[in-house]
């Protein structure tokens, strides 16, 4: 109830809890970057996903969840290549995972309500 109510932050605006699990053919999708951004504007909310593909969206510092309203979702897994400071890399990037419509095409929208909402992307590939 703390994340809702902003614990007592009069600044916060009404956000719902989200969460969900990313599936890729079946199989969970770990370190995956969900972030919701809000059509109408404002704060976007994110999350990384676990292991078993799980991720609880977080709004602002502690505060979980994601404003009310119409989101545009992007699913991210590519990461950069790390460097040192001789430029060496010291781990390399990864390409993405999941097809463009779900990060730097994304199509996917989806709208959060007062409250619980349990939101899963179950991605299958040809």
């Amino acid at each position: 109830m703390c994340a809702i109510a902003g614990c007592g932050d009069p600044n916060m605006p009404p956000v719902g809890e989200v969460h969900g699990q990313v599936t890729l053919n079946g199989e969970p999708v770990a370190d995956c970057q969900v972030e919701f951004v809000p059509l109408a504007g404002g704060r976007s909310s994110s999350a990384m996903t676990d292991n078993n593909g799980q991720y609880v969206l977080k709004y602002k510092g502690n505060a979980e969840g994601a404003l009310l309203g119409k989101h545009r979702v992007r699913l991210v897994t590519a990461r950069g290549a790390t460097r040192d400071d001789h430029g060496r890399v010291t781990k390399p990037g990864i390409k993405e995972k999941l097809p463009k419509e779900y990060n730097e095409e994304t199509t996917q929208e989806v709208e959060v309500t007062d409250g619980d909402n349990p939101i899963d992307f179950t991605i299958v590939t040809k």
